[in-house]
């Protein structure tokens, strides 16, 4: 399917977009990918305890390896009189009833067995690796170890090391059928951050993070998401739209935000993988004002059998613009379609 003409009644007008484009060229290739690289390499941990990973692999080891292998997982626990048996490559952090094996043995954990006693509490924060299935075993391979934090973290949350908790809201009405959810931050939800889609149709939010603290008045720090669903906005709609046919689609998303684009310019969309087993499509690129500095505009795609979950966060990269990134990378892992 060609998508061109298919197209209809989808013209996107971001106000706080429009503030860039006038005077604008947009360039190709975002070196700074701020966004694409905290979703890549600052994990986002699941918190559960030993006894829950013990259980579950006792009673279901397929089901265990299906669900948690590579997962990134937070683990409150205790160190007893076997905990320190294996070294200073491997420790066992206990719950109530079960010892989950650590791995230690990466640089940044290594030295710190050492000084762990018998009653000491740790938090734990790693990935899980599944040995076998049959008679096999797991263990999580530490990423960092908090020694007698000061406050545990509680059970189900997610979290970035070393202390972003977070506390959120399911959303639900993204798509109009409620089929797509993710979870809002706290601190968003707020009159002066959070706000509606509304133009032609769209169904979406629009959030100005730069007004949660810290804020910064001086650059913007947006995060947009709407539905494209396909039978509000396409001519033609197939029953299973294949992946050069969703890619062709989001092209034409973002050149239709853009606006200002020549005829030659190209939109390159790519695949970014994070979490384990999360995949977006992804472009980022650049609006340089003809007088100013540059900004970066990063996009997410998530498509399912009716629409596509889209999203664009817009910013300054300058060192005290991101402040709320970690943000934005928690609502993009909880999206849910």
């Amino acid at each position: 399917m060609s998508i061109k003409g298919v197209m209809k009644r989808f013209l996107l007008i971001f106000s706080a977009i429009l503030i860039f484009v006038f005077n604008t060229s947009v360039v190709a290739a975002e070196q700074t990918a701020r966004l694409k690289y905290c979703l890549e390499n600052d994990h986002l941990y699941m918190v559960l305890t030993p006894d829950f990973l013990g259980s579950y692999f006792a009673a279901n080891k397929s089901g265990f390896k299906d669900k948690y292998e590579d997962a990134y997982i937070a683990m409150n626990g205790g160190i007893q009189y076997s905990s320190l048996s294996g070294g200073s490559k491997s420790i066992k952090v206990f719950g109530n009833n079960t010892g989950v094996e650590v791995d230690t043995s990466k640089s940044s954990v290594n030295g710190m067995v050492g000084q762990l006693k018998i009653g000491d509490r740790v938090t734990v924060y790693g990935k899980i690796d599944v040995i076998g299935i049959t008679s096999g075993s797991f263990k999580l391979v530490a990423d960092y170890i908090v020694i007698n934090p000061e406050k545990e973290l509680p059970l189900l949350a997610y979290v970035y090391y070393p202390d972003k908790v977070y506390k959120e809201e399911e959303i639900k009405d993204l798509a109009r059928d409620g089929h797509v959810s993710f979870n809002l931050p706290w601190e968003w939800k707020d009159e002066y951050v959070m706000g509606r889609l509304t133009n032609n149709d769209v169904n979406g939010y629009q959030f100005f993070l730069n007004a949660i603290s810290p804020q910064n008045l001086e650059y913007p720090e947006n995060f947009y998401m709407f539905y494209f669903k396909y039978e509000t906005y396409l001519d033609k709609v197939k029953k299973n739209p294949d992946s050069f046919d969703i890619k062709d689609i989001e092209k034409l998303i973002i050149k239709n935000i853009l606006g200002v684009l020549t005829g030659d310019f190209k939109v390159d969309i790519s695949t970014v993988k994070f979490g384990g087993d999360k995949k977006f499509d992804y472009c980022s690129t650049v609006y340089k004002p003809a007088e100013g500095r540059d900004y970066r505009l990063e996009f997410f795609f998530k498509n399912d059998s009716t629409g596509i979950v889209c999203m664009l966060y817009l910013y300054y990269p300058d060192d005290n613009t991101n402040n709320h990134i970690r943000d934005v990378a928690y609502v993009i892992h909880s999206i849910s379609n």
